[in-house]
């Protein structure tokens, strides 16, 4: 087929007619709305598994969230949910202004404290000038949530933010890992994140009866970390460096936290499931003849 041809009104010449390309503006809109598209189908894709292929009276796990943009959006937290539904577990998530901490914790078997911000350096007496993306309200509340999960027995998980707020709620102390040029790059957000470091386990800690204690390859994106242990707990691992990478509370209930996020590549998938059967047991012993409801938190 030949080409449209179009007539120069000045010469009367013709030539060969080029359809005009969309403005770079158009390109980027249309880019845009296919990701958001895709992200769209990926995200009904996850809810329609969770909810069809995951068992109603699999264990459901309580996650404080982060109140960020991108975590409203899915996009820092769809993790947490892909890890649970793979190990058969549904995801209960919240936020410091859903509902009251004690009815949040009446309905889960399990207690997931997730990344996001820095904690309040006022709650350890740290620098209030480093600290960036600070959430007071989300602080006190899962201050709350963690005491209250303590007491009842309940198995607690805890994932980069969550491993800082809990060695501060026990009386440790954090530091900042930003202004070292060298810290910052092995542990911040970067091109080596995935893969940027091993840590050593401790032998004899539950962390090591989960993952083994030898050396791991793990991820990292956070600017700060463990300093001054908080009582009652125990370091179970350490990257080359010396930074804090895991602790725990050792004995009843379970207490594991992780620096790294072991929902993301490379993958410590044991240490989800091993959470869940201590969820699973907190269930049976709470509730042997009924199952949890959900709560509403649709707000």
């Amino acid at each position: 087929m030949a080409d449209p041809l179009e007539i120069n009104s000045d010469t009367g010449a013709t030539t060969a007619f080029e359809p005009r390309r969309p403005s770079r503006r158009r390109r980027m809109l249309l880019g845009a709305a296919g990701l958001l598209g895709t992200t769209l189908l990926g995200w009904l894709g996850l809810k329609a598994w969770t909810r069809t292929g995951i068992p109603a009276d699999a264990p459901r796990i309580g996650a404080s969230l982060d109140t960020a943009w991108h975590a409203r959006l899915g996009i820092s937290t769809t993790n947490y949910e892909v890890a649970l539904a793979r190990s058969k577990a549904h995801l209960q998530g919240v936020r410091s202004t859903d509902v009251d901490p004690d009815a949040f914790l009446d309905c889960i078997d399990g207690l997931l404290l997730t990344g996001g911000g820095d904690i309040d350096p006022r709650l350890y007496d740290g620098n209030i000038e480093t600290a960036e993306q600070v959430d007071r309200e989300r602080d006190d509340f899962e201050t709350a949530l963690y005491h209250g999960a303590i007491r009842r027995g309940m198995p607690v998980l805890g994932i980069c933010r969550g491993i800082q707020l809990i060695n501060v709620i026990h009386g440790g102390t954090l530091k900042d890992l930003r202004h070292d040029p060298e810290m910052a790059g092995r542990h911040g957000i970067g091109l080596s994140s995935m893969t940027a470091h091993s840590i050593t386990i401790s032998s004899g800690s539950r962390l090591a009866s989960i993952l083994g204690s030898h050396q791991l390859e793990v991820n990292s994106f956070h600017g700060q970390a463990v300093d001054r242990l908080g009582q009652g707990l125990a370091v179970t691992a350490r990257a080359p460096d010396g930074v804090v990478e895991a602790i725990e509370r050792p004995g009843e209930p379970f207490v594991v936290c992780t620096q790294w996020h072991p929902e993301v590549p490379p993958q410590q998938t044991a240490v989800f499931e091993r959470f869940l059967e201590a969820a699973r047991q907190y269930r049976q012993a709470r509730l042997p003849d009924s199952k949890p409801q959900p709560v509403d938190v649709s707000r």
